[in-house]
């Protein structure tokens, strides 16, 4: 009557959570940078076009300055808490996903008893994500860090 035992559907529901994740983030991490580009390509076209009118140079707003976050640009103490909020939210969002893969499992008659606890590896993750982050958060000398 199925197509598939539930045997098989947990391991791939389980696997497909972190997949989904990562290829999420780089879908995101793609466009992202096609935008950048984007923006950056035309702010470039408008300072020529201002420069071939006349305009002081000097008088430009810097690319900065329109909202742009390039990480090449970033101060080290602002690109590390850039990734280290970065690790954060993947964390976060890798532990409720686990927790909730968890609970949906555990509620469903047709399951095992056991099988619950398959969520458990994904919300190991996203707590391993959340540690990460948190090593990696910027310490100053003498100051402790601020909330993000």
């Amino acid at each position: 009557m199925f197509l598939f035992r539930d045997e098989v559907i947990a391991p791939v529901m389980l696997f497909a959570i972190p997949i989904v994740a990562i290829v999420g983030g780089i879908i995101a991490s793609i466009v992202k940078t096609l935008s950048r580009q984007r923006l950056m390509e035309v702010a470039l076209r408008e300072r020529m076009a201002l420069m071939a009118q006349g305009v002081d140079p000097a008088k430009f707003a810097a690319a900065a300055g329109a909202g742009l976050t390039i990480p090449a640009l970033l101060s080290p103490d602002d690109y590390s808490r850039f990734r280290a909020q970065g690790l954060l939210v993947g964390g976060f969002v890798t532990l409720v996903a686990g927790a909730a893969f968890s609970l949906v499992v555990g509620a469903l008659d047709s399951w095992d008893a056991g099988d619950w606890g398959l969520g458990i590896v994904a919300a190991s993750i996203g707590l391993a994500l959340i540690c990460s982050g948190l090593v990696v958060w910027p310490r100053r000398q003498g100051r402790v860090p601020s909330a993000p």
